[in-house]
C-alpha cells in the first residue's frame, strides 16, 4: 500500500516511467516536490494527489489514493507509511518514538512539521515543457549525440565511458551535447545529468536501507 507521500521510485512505478523522468517532472515544476532531511541526505517526496494530477496531464491513469481510517489509532508503522518515510528515520530524526500512538490530528500536525511546504523550483520557467513521452522530450533540441543513455523502466544508465583528456573529450555520447549545441540545449543536457546524479543517490539510499535490514548486517 502506498502512502500519502511517495518516494521517487513509487512515483516511477505508478506512472510507468523511470525515476529520472520523475525527477525531470519535478525540475520542470510539473510535480510539486517536498524535501525531507538536509544537505546530502535530503530526499524528494511527492503527494499522491499531485502525482494523480500529473498522470491526468500526461494521459495516464492511476487509481485514487487509498482511504485512510481517520478513526484508527496510528502507530509508528502506519505513520511512516503515510509520510513516505521509514520508521527508523522517524525515530532517529526525533519525530516519533517506538510504541507511539497518535490520533489523526496528531498525524496531520506531524505532517505539517516534516513537510511545511513544497520545495522551491529554481529552474528557468521559460524552458518548461510538459512532455507526453519523456524520451522525446529529452532528445528534442538538446544537441546531444545518440540516445539519451537510459534503458528500461528503472532508469538504468548504459555505461559509455568516462571523461578523458581535455575539453570534455571522451565523454559518453549520451551525456554531453556537441560543440554546436545552443545555450538552451546545454541547459537541458545539464539538467538531464543532474537528474541522473540524483537518481543514483536514491539508488544508493535504497541499497543502504537494504544493507541495514539484511539479516547478515548485524554480524
Amino acid at each position: 500500500m502506498l502512502g500519502h507521500y511517495l518516494r521517487v521510485q513509487d512515483v516511477a512505478d505508478v506512472l510507468g516511467v523511470s525515476p529520472v523522468t520523475v525527477r525531470w517532472y519535478s525540475q520542470q515544476g510539473w510535480l510539486p516536490t517536498y524535501r525531507v532531511g538536509r544537505g546530502q541526505v535530503s530526499h524528494r517526496r511527492f503527494k499522491y494527489k499531485d502525482v494523480q494530477r500529473l498522470a491526468e496531464k500526461t494521459g495516464r491513469f492511476i487509481p485514487d489514493e487509498p482511504i485512510w481510517d481517520q478513526n484508527a489509532v496510528i502507530g509508528l508503522d502506519m505513520a511512516a507509511q503515510y509520510l513516505g518515510l521509514s520508521p527508523r528515520y522517524l525515530i532517529n530524526a526525533g519525530w516519533l518514538q517506538a510504541g507511539v500512538q497518535l490520533a489523526w490530528d496528531g498525524l496531520l500536525k506531524l505532517e505539517q512539521q516534516i513537510y511545511p511546504e513544497p520545495a522551491a523550483i529554481t529552474d528557468d520557467k521559460t524552458e518548461r515543457v510538459l512532455p507526453m513521452m519523456m524520451s522525446n522530450a529529452e532528445e528534442r533540441g538538446c544537441g546531444c549525440k545518440g540516445s539519451h543513455g537510459m534503458h528500461g523502466g528503472r532508469g538504468g544508465m548504459k555505461g559509455q565511458g568516462g571523461m578523458k583528456g581535455q575539453g570534455g573529450q571522451g565523454w559518453g555520447q549520451s551525456e554531453m551535447p556537441n560543440e554546436e549545441a545552443s545555450l538552451l540545449g546545454l541547459r537541458r543536457a545539464k539538467r538531464h545529468l543532474e537528474a541522473q546524479k540524483a537518481d543514483l543517490e536514491d539508488q544508493i539510499e535504497e541499497l543502504d536501507r537494504r544493507i541495514a535490514q539484511h539479516p547478515d548486517s548485524a554480524q
